[in-house]
């Protein structure tokens, strides 16, 4: 007889779910058995993602360094939690999913972290902090999970951000870090296209979560940025998560090297105190 899994391992509600068993036809739909890793999944926009997946059929392996999160969310949308340091247990997080789920037909990079600061005060530690997560772990995971998606023609999504390639007084290394992983999206699509795996970026700019919530609780930050957005709101972890859905399907088969930004328009706005374009 089997030993049970280990908690951080077991499907949302049954192994039978993940195995596709008994699973609503809708929620087979198209897609089958594709399974899709999605780490930094147990709270914001990586459970936004995660949702988004879950509810167009892809059977989702929940990574989060939170092993409660990490189940509550594969619980919810019921899929498998796979619990992990997504830049120390990389091999083992793409084992087991693999282990559990049979096969792997997508990767979210989607962990990260953000550490503040002026540039003059940053130790060497912290910068190996934020760059170790929000680079190297999706270079790793990107890495051991290559074999397996160039056997179901997978597709690779690293979340990134509009600050890889705007500058903003205050937040460190964490502009340079995406800027990092968004060259390395682009070198992957490159390297890996002949061997039929996509790879994709998508770049959200202010997106509303609980965390981020809680720190700005008393301020009326939200609605500044929202006044300035030309769409006139704040994104939110289910915006970014459609679009996420979207590269990962055969409607993106031909689509590959690409930065989607996913900012209600923030981009497109003057920087300010910038001339007007001469006439023609």
């Amino acid at each position: 007889m089997c030993a049970p899994l280990p908690r951080s391992l077991r499907c949302g509600r049954t192994i039978a779910k993940c195995e596709g068993v008994g699973m609503e036809p809708a929620r087979q739909g198209l897609l089958l058995d594709r399974v899709v890793l999605v780490t930094g999944a147990g709270s914001g926009v990586g459970h936004g993602i995660a949702a988004a997946l879950a509810s167009r059929g892809w059977k989702v392996a929940v990574n989060d360094v939170d092993a409660d999160l990490a189940h509550e969310v594969a619980a919810e949308v019921d899929g498998v939690a796979v619990a992990g340091d997504a830049y120390t247990d990389a091999a083992t997080i793409v084992e087991r999913c693999v282990e559990v789920c049979g096969r792997l037909d997508g990767l979210v990079n989607n962990a990260g972290k953000l550490r503040g600061g002026g540039l003059e005060a940053l130790r060497h530690d912290e910068v190996a902090d934020v760059m170790n997560l929000n680079f190297e772990a999706a270079l790793k995971l990107m890495q051991h999970c290559l074999p397996h998606l160039e056997v179901t023609k997978g597709a690779v999504v690293n979340i990134t951000s509009l600050a890889a390639g705007a500058s903003q007084a205050g937040t460190g290394v964490f502009g340079a870090s995406k800027a990092a992983l968004a060259s390395i999206t682009r070198q992957a699509a490159l390297e890996w296209g002949p061997r039929g795996v996509r790879v994709n970026a998508v770049a959200p700019g202010f997106v509303r979560t609980a965390r981020g919530e809680a720190t700005s609780a008393g301020t009326d930050i939200w609605e500044q940025r929202r006044a300035v957005v030309p769409l006139r709101r704040i994104g939110t972890p289910a915006d970014v998560g459609a679009v996420v859905a979207f590269l990962l399907s055969d409607d993106a088969g031909y689509v590959s090297g690409q930065a989607v930004v996913v900012d209600g328009g923030l981009a497109a706005v003057p920087v300010p105190g910038s001339p007007p374009a001469d006439p023609e």
